[in-house]
């Protein structure tokens, strides 16, 4: 019999990455990273690329990057595909509500 994990709400341990910027790694095992990360409205992640493709779901709020179509704004249900080596940062910008986007890559950084 196949066994589901399970991550429940109370069981998350949230990391401070930067101001304003929170994460909780749902799942990392070997060439997989899925990480639910909450930003502050007027707060950015810190910028960095990933050797493997980047993937992030807006969850809820307002997503933002600057490098991404002029820095337009997307919002719950919004899909992004960062192909491999792409440098980006995901932001929320200032008087939005914030945002929670899901992240899924390899959990491998660029070189």
């Amino acid at each position: 019999m196949t066994t589901v994990e399970v991550s429940e709400a109370p069981a998350q341990v949230w990391e401070q990455v930067s101001e304003g910027v929170t994460r909780t790694i749902l799942r990392a095992e070997p060439g997989e990273k899925r990480v639910l990360i909450k930003i502050e409205a007027g707060r950015t992640y810190p910028h960095h690329a990933h050797a493997t493709p980047d993937e992030v779901f807006v969850v809820a709020g307002t997503y933002c990057d600057p490098g991404v179509e002029n820095g337009r704004s997307f919002g719950a249900g919004s899909y992004l595909y960062y192909p491999p080596g792409t440098d980006h940062c995901a932001s929320s910008p200032a008087g939005s509500g914030g945002c929670t986007i899901l992240v899924w890559n390899a959990g491998t950084p660029a070189k």
